[in-house]
């Protein structure tokens, strides 16, 4: 730490009553010392599943971010599997990088519906992967039989020699 106080932005007395800032419009996060989600997201990317050594956002596993007042943080997220033996130490290092970003509490639901698929995965890690987009199939009719021909034309000799 270090001996230097944290020195706030200098304000008007009348900003600082109306709580006006010096900060861009739409601009927050660690410069007003709110938390983001999106800028949790981006952080979450640096949790990586062990069993396929990807991030969890990229593989789509995070399904929405909340931030609570007092800095508290729900994530929902699902695993990839529900019987996925690394599913604690995936949680578990989603609370410390949440923590490392300003956190003060982290709650985690895991949730299996909708249920993961390849298809949940960001379409860069889906090419780094080599999965491919399944083409729509197109079946096409076959084409209909050709007609019959038409009937000989019986003449006497087979009308006297029937069988």
């Amino acid at each position: 730490m270090s001996d230097t106080p944290h020195q706030m932005p200098d304000r008007t007395p009348d900003e600082a009553a109306s709580g006006a800032s010096n900060e861009a419009p739409g601009e927050t996060g660690a410069a007003s010392g709110e938390l983001d989600p999106s800028g949790l997201r981006e952080a979450l990317k640096q949790v990586i599943d062990p069993e396929i050594f990807e991030n969890i956002v990229d593989l789509g596993l995070v399904y929405e971010i909340q931030v609570e007042p007092e800095a508290q943080v729900t994530v929902t997220m699902t695993l990839t599997t529900p019987h996925c033996p690394l599913g604690p130490e995936i949680v578990a290092n989603v609370e410390k990088v949440l923590k490392a970003e300003g956190a003060q509490a982290v709650r985690v639901n895991i949730v299996w519906e909708p249920m993961w698929t390849p298809d949940m995965m960001a379409p860069e890690l889906k090419a780094k992967l080599g999965i491919e987009e399944e083409p729509e199939l197109e079946i096409e009719a076959p084409s209909p039989p050709p007609p019959p021909p038409p009937p000989k034309k019986k003449g006497l000799l087979s009308r006297l020699f029937r069988r």
